[in-house]
């Protein structure tokens, strides 16, 4: 068993002499890890953390115990105390987030480079039949990882038997939590119940368990090498602050490599998607609606005709004042403008525009598209809002997003290279004009 854990770290870490963080709870399990790590105190750079629950009557005694060993061995050990007050459901959860919470912050605070945990063979077996039970995806069925950001699990092929032999043989000490026995808890009641009839038709239950891990690992590969394959191809584009993928590519891939594409752009660490989440991204697809749309952690997932766009709606829009004679540079395009004389033929130019001025102030503003905006189009009757002019244009949903107008205070002068307003056209007898600019790069 020594043999596997110390095998099992250098697999699973490049770090050649790292700083572990042993998170111990007085358990069987946990003090077997600790008791193997300070047999091998030599060979390892570690220290010790320890939670107290204070939910049960033994927690104090199971502090006290990590903390006679650590003292007796004069391994270096945190405590700290955690407490849930006024929480009925979900205990074991909400434990372990807070668990889990207080760990991190010791490692950080202690600069230790993993965090370790005695999960084993047969807390896998618990996991993924819970998983089960409680109709997790592809993602959900990895149960325990044995590596996981920074938290490693050493002994997560090793079962419980091998765990209680070994103590039994090292004289460790340990004290059965009594949180345990209360088959209220799901685990608990696959533990005490389930997995006992299991082994009944195998022994070693573990084992095809690790192996069904093994096998969804695999799946997970093939779903990244096919997640990576498409986000280099040219059907996905990305833009500042927006991502361009193209519809009928992204549709013809598996669903499991859709959500993960989605889930890459949408997620991060700590959250993921939930079952209406996914029911919803599913049902937004499968319908295929143009202008269509899931807001999912400030990430809009737009279904446009061509192609489906993910931007930020967190970013905010373009807004500037430029004065005459001064040019603005943006990410993607620039806009100038100054007084000029009447050109003697006009043209097509859509980047060019020529007004009437008398009406404008020292300064221009040139800034994002906003819902409210209308304006007077050259050469229609009647006003008309900005977004449905654009929309009729049948623009791309990109270049709608982009689309910018060009102000005289509130009053739309441009909708920048589409169109310009009917109350600032040159008339004969314009005196001031002015000339504006407006590229895309």
């Amino acid at each position: 068993m020594q043999n596997r854990i110390t095998l099992n770290l250098k697999t699973l870490i490049d770090n050649k002499k790292p700083h572990f963080l042993l998170a111990v709870s007085g358990g069987i399990d946990s003090m077997v890890l600790l008791n193997f790590f300070q047999k091998n105190h030599e060979s390892f750079t570690f220290s010790v953390a320890h939670i107290n629950h204070n939910y049960h009557s033994d927690s104090k005694k199971m502090e006290n115990l990590v903390k006679n060993q650590c003292d007796k061995m004069n391994s270096d050990l945190i405590i700290e105390n955690i407490f849930l007050k006024e929480v009925n459901s979900n205990i074991e959860s909400n434990f372990r987030k807070m668990r889990y919470s207080k760990l991190e912050e010791i490692r950080k605070r202690i600069k230790a480079d993993f965090i370790l945990t005695a999960h084993h063979a047969d807390d896998q077996v618990e996991t993924i039949l819970m998983k089960i039970l409680n109709s997790s995806g592809v993602e959900g069925l990895q149960g325990l990882r044995k590596l996981n950001q920074n938290i490693i699990r050493p002994m997560f092929n090793i079962s419980k038997g091998e765990i209680s032999d070994y103590a039994s043989l090292n004289n460790v000490k340990f004290i059965d939590d009594p949180t345990n026995c209360d088959d209220l808890f799901t685990r608990n009641f696959l533990r005490m119940n389930v997995i006992p009839q299991l082994k009944k038709i195998k022994n070693d239950i573990h084992i095809p368990f690790n192996n069904f891990t093994d096998r969804i690992d695999e799946v997970h590969d093939l779903i990244t090498f096919n997640v990576q394959n498409f986000c280099n191809s040219d059907s996905y584009i990305v833009r500042q602050n927006t991502i361009e993928i193209n519809k009928s590519e992204f549709y013809n891939l598996p669903f499991l490599v859709q959500l993960r594409i989605i889930s890459n752009l949408c997620l991060n660490a700590k959250n993921s998607f939930s079952k209406t989440d996914i029911r919803e991204i599913k049902d937004l697809f499968r319908k295929n609606l143009s202008g269509s749309s899931k807001v999912l952690n400030e990430k809009t997932i737009l279904v446009d005709r061509n192609s489906l766009f993910i931007y930020n709606d967190a970013i905010d829009g373009i807004f500037s004042n430029v004065k005459a004679g001064e040019k603005f540079n943006g990410v993607n395009f620039s806009f100038f403008w100054d007084f000029n004389k009447a050109p003697k033929n006009f043209t097509n130019d859509k980047e060019v525009e020529y007004i009437d001025a008398s009406k404008i102030n020292k300064n221009l503003v040139i800034r994002s598209v906003r819902d409210t905006d209308s304006f007077l189009p050259l050469g229609m009757n009647g006003k008309k809002k900005v977004k449905k002019y654009l929309k009729d244009r049948n623009l791309s949903f990109l270049k709608r997003k982009e689309s910018l107008v060009v102000c005289n205070e509130d009053d739309i002068i441009w909708v920048a290279g589409y169109h310009l307003s009917e109350k600032y056209k040159i008339h004969k007898n314009s005196v001031k004009i002015a000339k504006l600019n407006f590229f895309r790069n």
